[in-house]
C-alpha cells in the first residue's frame, strides 16, 4: 500500500489523515502515483475535518473512488460538491431540473454526431476563467458491459518532460476555448445556459493544496500555446495530448458498477470515457466545483516525483528495518 503524501503547508488538512482513514476499512492504489480506492466510507456521513483531508487526499492520488454510495441522491450529491466550493453551471449540457450544477449525463441523449467528450482526454471546463478543482460523477445507470473511465496523470507527465522541455513550457500560456460547444450550438439552436467562454492560462500550473507542477492542456479545449508560431503551438500540444493518451504508466482505469462514486482534481489529471458499451446505455450525473484561477508558483512549486522520491525511500528504510529484526537470531536459539 503506498501511504498518502503530505501536502503543501497550505492547507489545513492533517498530513496523515488520521479522521479520514479512521472510517476507511480497505484501501486499494491502482497504481503508485494515480488513483486510490476507499471503503468504509460514506460521502453523505463525511465531517468537516473528513471533508478537508478527502480534498487533500484526491489532489494527491489524483482521483479517488467509492463503492456503494446509493445514499448519495441527487440532493445529496449536489451538497458534497458544496462542501468545497462553489458549484460550475454548464454552459450548454442537459442539467438537473431542480439542481441546475448537476449535469446529467445520459447517452440516450446523445445521437449520432452529437459533441462528446468520450474518448477525447480533457479537464473538465479548462475554458472557465475559473476552471474546476473537483469533479464528482456517479452513475445510476450502467452498461452490462464497458463504459469505463480512465484517468492520466498530469503531474507525471510534466516530472517525465525533459529539462529544456520543462523550462519552455513553464514560461508559456496556452488559449482555452468553448469552440466544441460553439459548433454544437451554431448547428442545433440549443438552450445556452451561460457564457460560452474562452480563457487564458499557465501551461504548467502548480496545484494550489499539493504544491506540484502539473501540464495543463488538453485535446479538447486548448486552441494554441500563446507566442508561439502555428506550426510550433500544434506541434507541442499534439506532442503533450500524445503522452497523456498513450503513456500508460500515467494512467489508471475504472470499472463503474451502479452506485460507484469518482472523485478527480481536474488542476493535475485528464480524463476520458471509453466508448465501447454500444448498443447497452449508461447514465451518470456530475457535479462540477469552481476553482481557483489557474496560476504557476517559479519559486515556490514542487514536483510530485521529489515528495514521492521521499515517501518511496521512507517506506523501504522501514521495511529494511523490519526484515533485519526479523532475521535476526533468537537468543535462546544459540544456547540450545
Amino acid at each position: 500500500m503506498t501511504p498518502s503524501i503530505a501536502p503543501s503547508d497550505n492547507v489545513g488538512a492533517d498530513p496523515e489523515k488520521k479522521a479520514l482513514f479512521a472510517s476507511v476499512t480497505k484501501r486499494i492504489d491502482y497504481t503508485p502515483k494515480i488513483g486510490t480506492e476507499l471503503h468504509g466510507i460514506k460521502l453523505t456521513e463525511l465531517t468537516e475535518q473528513q471533508a478537508d483531508e478527502l480534498a487533500a487526499f484526491i489532489a494527491e492520488r489524483g482521483v479517488v473512488f467509492f463503492r456503494d454510495q446509493e445514499d448519495l441522491d441527487r440532493k445529496e450529491h449536489v451538497k458534497l460538491g458544496q462542501r468545497w466550493g462553489p458549484l460550475h453551471v454548464h454552459p450548454l449540457v442537459p442539467h438537473d431540473q431542480e439542481s441546475p450544477e448537476l449535469i446529467v449525463l445520459d447517452s440516450r441523449l446523445s445521437p449520432p454526431g452529437r459533441y462528446n467528450t468520450n474518448n477525447s482526454w480533457h479537464s473538465d471546463v479548462s475554458f472557465e476563467p475559473y476552471p474546476s478543482s473537483f469533479s464528482i460523477l456517479k452513475f445510476e445507470e450502467i452498461p452490462e458491459a464497458g463504459g469505463d473511465t480512465i484517468w492520466s496523470n498530469g503531474y507525471q507527465l510534466y516530472d517525465n518532460l525533459s529539462q529544456p522541455i520543462k523550462t519552455l513550457l513553464e514560461g508559456l500560456t496556452a488559449t482555452h476555448t468553448s469552440d466544441i460547444f460553439r459548433v454544437f450550438q451554431a448547428n442545433t439552436g440549443r438552450q445556452t445556459f451561460g457564457k460560452l467562454n474562452d480563457s487564458v492560462h499557465p501551461v504548467i500550473r502548480t496545484n494550489p493544496v499539493t504544491g506540484w507542477k502539473s501540464v495543463f492542456t488538453n485535446s479538447v479545449f486548448t486552441r494554441e500555446i500563446n507566442g508561439l508560431s502555428p506550426t510550433e503551438s500544434k506541434w507541442i500540444l499534439e506532442y503533450l495530448n500524445d503522452l497523456t493518451s498513450k503513456r500508460l504508466d500515467y494512467q489508471v482505469r475504472f470499472s463503474w458498477k451502479k452506485d460507484s462514486v469518482a472523485i478527480w482534481d481536474n488542476r493535475s489529471t485528464f480524463h476520458t470515457g471509453v466508448p465501447d458499451f454500444q448498443p447497452y446505455f449508461r447514465k451518470g450525473v456530475r457535479v462540477t466545483v469552481s476553482g481557483e484561477a489557474p496560476f504557476y508558483d517559479a519559486e515556490s512549486s514542487g514536483t510530485q516525483a521529489e515528495a514521492f522520491k521521499k515517501t518511496a525511500e521512507a517506506i523501504i528504510a522501514k521495511q529494511e528495518k523490519e526484515a533485519a529484526e526479523k532475521s535476526k537470531v533468537d537468543p535462546a536459539l544459540q544456547l540450545a
